[in-house]
This record gives C-alpha cells, sequence and structure tokens, in this order.
C-alpha cells in the first residue's frame, strides 16, 4: 500500500527508546523517513534540516531539557506538531501548558501510537466539512456513501454492509454479500460518518452493523454477524463486548 511517507524527528538521550520508537513506527503505513537526535541542541539542527512533520520528544533528557526545546521549535514553526513521550503522566500537563500536539506514556502501546499518527493526520485534512466530502460524502440526503478507493468511487447504501476492518491507513468494508471493498481511509474517520447510524467498534480494528448482529458470546469475547447467505463471527475486546452486552439493541 502506498505511504503518505510523514517525516518523523524522534528525540531521546536513551538509544534504546529511540530504537524502540522507530520500530513501531516504521510499521506504520503512512511513516517515511526518521531521524533522530539524542539532545535537544542536535534535535533543533535536526529539525532546520530535516523539516519533519512530526516530532516525538522525551521532555526529560540530560542538558537542555525538551520543554526548551518546545519552545525553541514553537519560536521558529508555531505549527510544529510535538509529541511528548514519557514514562511520566505529569509530562501531560507539561503538554497541555506548552500547546503540545499529544502525549505518548511510556512503555509505548503500538496501537496507541498509531492513533496519534491517525490524529494528526485527521487533523491534517482540515475541517469536518472538508473532511467529509473528500472522504465519505454523503448523497441521496444521506442514504448513500461516497467510498473512496485507489482507483475508484463507490456508492454504498450503510445497511449493505456487515463489517470493516482496518487495514493500516485503509479499511476493509465487508458486505452482506461478502463481497469487499478497500476504502482509501482510516476505520476511526469511517466510524465518525457512520456515527449516526447503528454501527459499533468491538476493538480497535473491526466496526460492526448492529442490524446485522446475531449474538455475542461473553465467554470467549465473539459477536455473530449474518450476511445474506453465511455468518461471521468477530472476536473483540473484552470491555467492548462487556458494553455491547449492555446496550439497549431494541
Amino acid at each position: 500500500m502506498k505511504k503518505n511517507n510523514l517525516k518523523v524527528l524522534v528525540v531521546d538521550d536513551e538509544q534504546d527508546a529511540r530504537d524502540i520508537l522507530k520500530y513501531y513506527l516504521q510499521e506504520i503505513p503512512d511513516i517515511g523517513t526518521i531521524e533522530e537526535a539524542s539532545n535537544a541542541e542536535e534535535a533543533l539542527f535536526k529539525y532546520i534540516d530535516f523539516t519533519p512533520d512530526l516530532v516525538f520528544l522525551d521532555i526529560m533528557m540530560p542538558g537542555r531539557k525538551g520543554d526548551e526545546l518546545i519552545e525553541l521549535l514553537k519560536r521558529k514553526e508555531p505549527n510544529c506538531h510535538i509529541i511528548i513521550v514519557s514514562a511520566h503522566k505529569e509530562s501531560a500537563i507539561m503538554a497541555i501548558q506548552n500547546s503540545v500536539y499529544d502525549f505518548v506514556l511510556k512503555p509505548i502501546d503500538f496501537d496507541i501510537l498509531q492513533e496519534k499518527v491517525e490524529k494528526y493526520q485527521y487533523m491534517l485534512q482540515g475541517s469536518i466539512e472538508e473532511k467529509f466530502k473528500k472522504v465519505l460524502n454523503m448523497v441521496d440526503q444521506g442514504t448513500k456513501l461516497k467510498i473512496s478507493s485507489t482507483n475508484s468511487h463507490v456508492l454504498i447504501d450503510p445497511n449493505d454492509i456487515l463489517y470493516c476492518e482496518a487495514d493500516g491507513s485503509y479499511t476493509y468494508l465487508v458486505m452482506n454479500n461478502g463481497m469487499k471493498e478497500l476504502a482509501n481511509t482510516y476505520l476511526g474517520k469511517l466510524e465518525k460518518i457512520l456515527s449516526e447510524q447503528r454501527f459499533y467498534r468491538i476493538s480497535r480494528s473491526v466496526l460492526i452493523n448492529l442490524e446485522k448482529l446475531s449474538h455475542v458470546n461473553k465467554s470467549d469475547n465473539t459477536c455473530t454477524l449474518i450476511g445474506t447467505d453465511f455468518e461471521m463471527t468477530l472476536s473483540g475486546s473484552k470491555k467492548q463486548i462487556r458494553i455491547l452486552c449492555e446496550m439497549d439493541l431494541e
């Protein structure tokens, strides 16, 4: 799949921490070139030469502190997007005080890291209205969705969708008849568009149509959906399945 090639600068005084973060970032389809720096001074020069889209910054470093680097970067580029990476929850407060874009707690969770990158890209696409027009335009007074795939556009009735499954920065729409459509957008964006329909996210990667739900099994955290001539059993998170069981689905 085509990458959007976001440029990233990783700033941390610990080599192991930089290696782990770089390893996770390389698994995200939207990430392109990754540069690294071990201190604030090196990071500032790297930023000037590299002009990254995102900066992942450990706030606690020897020498010039991370908050000083934030101030310097903000002075040079007010819209610089910095994500603080720290083992200390208190750093989240510092992130807010410095108007920093986001915060990731160590040890790093890959899914959360990917969500931060998705959130950044989501913001890049402009206003909600523009995003709706670009990604999933509602047509025929909201009865169908215009799905943008790699080479085409497809009109889909939400009622014909059995479930949606994330695949990196793309999403597979599995239809009632078993056919699949690949949407050129994130699952999170689809979830927002379908929020007024009866869709529910059972895990980080799966969004189901509640109209197709047959039964839920709390013992193994699964739910079964009914297609046109087949059934599909999907796994969900324990928390989301519990919430689903408690929902009034009448």
